[in-house]
């Protein structure tokens, strides 16, 4: 009888222990599912953004928890009580949110949710959202831990990519430039890289720091529309042109086509000086401004190969002309609004390429 006794009181409190040590304590769910989680569907999304944060109170084990959401508005939905974690089944709560539909006197709203406790995630489902983000955010989300927590983007980080895309290093002709104005709204993760050649905007990068690539924004000048021709033109001519290769066609005719990546190259022997092209217009037309591109614009090392323009004279139809340094500007606006029936852009100076010596520009757009 002892001894069943005592068999049964070892077995009894190792079957006690075994639940004890299998129940978790309120610390051990604080250090689980405490702090920061991101939504695992929009980590590399630029524009949507979702994220909860998990406050514990280490006396009750319960926490608190806030929602925020980024769309084309941000809302943060905070839990009216604490919430008590179960890795069995989901729990529901309460929260509510400013709704600034009125902005000037901001409404306070509730709803209901519906949260999941499993290893390593986080599943929420939100009722009562706002109509702008109800579509997408009223899905069940599937939350984890950052990834990319530890890692501080930097700007040196992302010029470092743009370097290895572009094939270039900064050098006395290559800059890179980090615009704050283009960065300041976007994630820290996105940033914009601006590539100079001879002190000209050639092109610009985005960049995922999570993944270390790079888009180039194709043809930046055009999209911003800085050649977009506002006058109507009715022809182009040159002195001389470079005769089609493998490489692409050289005509004059894509010195106002709107793609940087397309030049005109004089096609004389040596290095161009004094070779010219002329737009001419249906009638006389008045012109407030030029923008030229003065190199060849495919890339950083066709512009640094072939020569590109230093000085040009800048011809109207009267016969007046302007100087134009592009050591200095690549954009001009007139003293006065010249009216003109033709404009002729002649060479007086390049900066030598490193491997041709054809003097290109890639755009002349008048307005």
């Amino acid at each position: 009888m002892i001894n069943v006794l005592f068999i049964f009181m070892v077995v009894n409190s190792l079957f006690t222990y075994s639940l004890y040590a299998a129940s978790p304590t309120s610390s051990s769910l604080g250090a689980s599912y405490g702090g920061e989680w991101v939504d695992k569907a929009l980590v590399e999304v630029e524009d949507l953004d979702g994220t909860i944060n998990l406050t514990f109170d280490k006396n009750t084990g319960k926490a608190a928890l806030e929602y925020s959401v980024w769309d084309e508005e941000n809302y943060t939905f905070q839990s009216t009580a604490p919430i008590t974690v179960n890795e069995q089944k989901p729990v529901k709560f309460t929260y509510e949110y400013l709704d600034y539909t009125e902005h000037e006197n901001p409404r306070t709203m509730r709803g209901e949710g519906i949260i999941e406790f499993k290893t390593g995630t986080i599943v929420l489902k939100m009722g009562g959202l706002p109509p702008d983000i109800n579509k997408i955010f009223a899905q069940p989300r599937t939350f984890i831990r950052d990834p990319y927590a530890n890692r501080v983007p930097k700007p040196e980080d992302a010029i470092a990519v743009v370097s290895q895309y572009c094939k270039c290093k900064e050098s006395n002709l290559v800059k890179f430039i980090y615009p704050v104005a283009d960065n300041e709204s976007n994630k820290n993760w996105i940033a914009y890289v601006e590539v100079y050649v001879r002190g000209i905007l050639l092109t610009e990068y985005k960049v995922n720091l999570h993944t270390y690539k790079a888009t180039e924004i194709k043809d930046l000048w055009s999209q911003s529309s800085h050649f977009a021709n506002k006058v109507k033109v009715s022809k182009i001519t040159a002195s001389s042109t470079l005769p089609k290769s493998k490489a692409g066609s050289y005509n004059a005719n894509q010195v106002i086509d709107g793609d940087t990546a397309t030049c005109w190259c004089e096609g004389v022997k040596g290095s161009g000086i004094g070779q010219s092209f002329t737009v001419s217009f249906p009638q006389k037309t008045e012109v407030s401004s030029l923008k030229v591109f003065p190199g060849y614009g495919k890339s950083v090392s066709a512009y640094l190969e072939n020569n590109s323009v230093r000085k040009a004279k800048i011809t109207f139809s009267d016969g007046t002309s302007v100087i134009a340094d592009f050591t200095k500007e690549s954009v001009w606006d007139l003293p006065k609004v010249k009216a003109t029936t033709s404009i002729t852009f002649t060479i007086l100076e390049v900066n030598l390429g490193s491997k041709y010596n054809d003097t290109c520009v890639s755009e002349f757009t008048i307005s």
